[in-house]
């Protein structure tokens, strides 16, 4: 990686700079940052977008879909993104709106539950994505832990017990960012009740249709559950889409929406205004081009990877926390912070787990099998 000081005059100049200069800086800027195209990055849920993506995402740079009367073609083509990924996950029965990321589709899932219920506890598993602990400060909610399995799914027991008339919602994580394991969505839709129930999917949304359609042993993501309240998922993972894009899914007896008597939409249901679209297009591209087949194919390819990465682990006995249900693969270690950082430093970049104490690796599109050979040999060395 090339670490070379970028030198700059930081205070804005009265005639520009030469586009020469400009130009130049910022391929200094570029070299620093790392490219997935390395292989070398383990420890991010985002790839490469496809060329195609690439090529819409320039070809729509200036979408805005909060003003969207000013940008019929790519509400349009956000329409067909919802419905396609609607048919997906059998969520003809909501209605929806695209995000910046599950962060976002989160804070929105607490705030309807927030005002439908009037009650501020939510009930979260311990392996919940930090954005919850945001969306709770934000909305003076207050979260209330559920003990894991130790398949690192939550404990159902533990949570029915936890439920009661004070409860605002409850939350169900489809693809645990620490593991990638998958929460029992029909039993806690059914032990929820009448209290709001979001189902976080923000990487399993893009990844447990296609492995059902290959007959992989995962639960089913079926938004025809009764109970299931709102949905968060993100193209932007195993989507190929370039970021930002979340997609959010809710019941419609819910509706959180402010008038936007300034713009051409006559109300908004994202927390953000303005938003960037040229994402969208971009996706809708990118399922275009690789169809129902290419999304099996791709997910295929990381599945064979994440066995083939866990085999050479468990060689170096490196022990496996959980049996893998998707892409993510975590490892037992006392002193996974040292290891992380050992392996920063030769520009290897995985992630660490919490609970329990381990190390992460998320096989995206961009890991290939000599990448994985390479970082399992450093970390062998290091033992």
């Amino acid at each position: 990686m090339n670490n070379r000081g970028v030198k700059l005059d930081h205070d804005l100049t009265k005639s520009g700079k030469d586009v020469k200069e400009i130009t130049e800086t910022l391929k200094n800027f570029k070299e620093k940052d790392f490219d997935f195209s390395s292989g070398r990055v383990f420890a991010s849920m985002c790839t490469e977008p496809l060329d195609i993506a690439k090529e819409a995402y320039i070809e729509f740079i200036e979408s805005n879909l909060g003003n969207p009367g000013l940008y019929p073609g790519t509400k349009e083509m956000e329409n067909q993104v919802h419905k396609t990924v609607s048919s997906l996950i059998n969520a003809d029965r909501m209605k929806s709106v695209s995000v910046g990321g599950g962060t976002e589709g989160n804070i929105i899932a607490l705030w309807r539950a927030r005002e439908s219920t009037d009650n501020r506890k939510v009930l979260l598993p311990k392996s919940a994505h930090f954005s919850f602990e945001k969306a709770c400060s934000l909305l003076d909610m207050e979260p209330e832990y559920v003990s894991l399995m130790e398949d690192c799914t939550v404990d159902t027991v533990e949570l029915e017990e936890k439920i009661d008339d004070d409860t605002a919602a409850v939350v169900g994580i489809a693809g645990t960012t620490e593991h990638g394991a998958i929460d029992p969505i029909e039993e806690i839709a059914s032990l929820s009740g009448e209290i709001p129930f979001h189902v976080d999917a923000a990487f399993g949304g893009f990844v447990i249709p296609f492995l059902k359609m290959m007959e992989y042993d995962v639960p089913s993501l079926d938004l025809t559950t009764k109970g299931i309240d709102s949905i968060s998922l993100d193209p932007h993972k195993m989507g190929m889409s370039p970021v930002p894009l979340g997609l959010f899914y809710s019941s419609g007896e819910k509706e959180i929406s402010v008038d936007s008597p300034y713009l051409t939409g006559k109300d908004q249901k994202s927390i953000r205004g303005t938003r960037a679209s040229a994402s969208i297009p971009a996706f809708w591209a990118t399922m275009n081009l690789l169809g129902i087949d290419g999304y099996k194919e791709i997910i295929s390819d990381c599945m064979e990877k994440t066995d083939y990465l866990i085999e050479l682990m468990e060689e170096k006995d490196f022990d496996t926390i959980t049996e893998p249900r998707m892409n993510i693969a975590s490892f037992r270690s006392e002193q996974p912070e040292v290891l992380v950082e050992r392996c920063a430093e030769k520009d290897w970049y995985i992630s660490r787990t919490v609970h329990p104490p381990g190390l992460r690796f998320v096989v995206m599109p961009h890991v290939t099998e000599r990448s994985i050979e390479k970082i399992v040999g450093f970390l062998g060395e290091l033992r």
